[in-house]
Parts: C-alpha cells; sequence; structure tokens
C-alpha cells in the first residue's frame, strides 16, 4: 500500500481546508493511494487548495495512523457527551472525554479534544 501526504496550502490564518467532507490540516494527513475512489482523487488533484506529495517514511505513517484513530475515537466519544459535559465557552471538559475513553484516557489531551471539536463543530 502505497500512501501520500495531502496537505492544505490555506493562506495564513486557516488552520486548514475542507475537501470531500473531510479536514486537510497545513501540517498535512498521510492516507493510502487506496483511501479514495479514482473520481475522488481526481476531485482531490484539481483542488488548488491541497497539495500532494510523497508520504514520509513508513514509522511516521504509522504513528499518523494511530493519531487519527484516537482523534476517530475521541470524536465518537465527543458525540456521546451530555450538556453539562461542556464549559462555559460550549467547548467539551476534558475529563468528560476521558471518562469515555477510560483505556487511552492518558492519551488524549486538551490539545487533542479542541483540535477534534474545532472540526465537528466547523461546517462542511
Amino acid at each position: 500500500m502505497s500512501a501520500l501526504l495531502i496537505r492544505s496550502t490555506a493562506g495564513e490564518g486557516f488552520e486548514g481546508h475542507f475537501r470531500l467532507g473531510q479536514f486537510w490540516p497545513r501540517a498535512g494527513r498521510v492516507v493510502a493511494q487506496d483511501a479514495f475512489t479514482t473520481d475522488e482523487w481526481a476531485v482531490l488533484t484539481a483542488d488548488p487548495c491541497l497539495h500532494i506529495g510523497p508520504a514520509p517514511d513508513e514509522a511516521q505513517v504509522e504513528a499518523e495512523a494511530k493519531v487519527e484513530s484516537l482523534k476517530a475515537r475521541v470524536r465518537a466519544a465527543s458525540n456521546q457527551l451530555e450538556p453539562g459535559d461542556f464549559d462555559a465557552d460550549a467547548q467539551p471538559k476534558l475529563g468528560a472525554v476521558k471518562e469515555r475513553l477510560p483505556e487511552e484516557a492518558r492519551k488524549v489531551t486538551a490539545k487533542l479534544v479542541a483540535e477534534v471539536w474545532a472540526e465537528i463543530a466547523r461546517p462542511t
């Protein structure tokens, strides 16, 4: 399986770019070449706000996959939150997310929860 790095070329002040219902950060995200159909790759490669290039080495790909997997679990946990699980700024409380992920609580950080919540709350 070959992998590619897709990153946003959005200007300063933008964290990234949405395309095909996914957020593409400025830092980039590694994806497998078989993750998208031919038509979807055509959409991605035609987008002037995205740069697609070779992926970093396999160790980095594996690390990125682990982060994406954890983010998916944080996203699922965030979708289970109750009204009292949010702070005054309508952001998920870190403890509430960790309670829903007891086996991975030590890996869940405030920064990760905020990043995932920004992706959830952002319109596509």
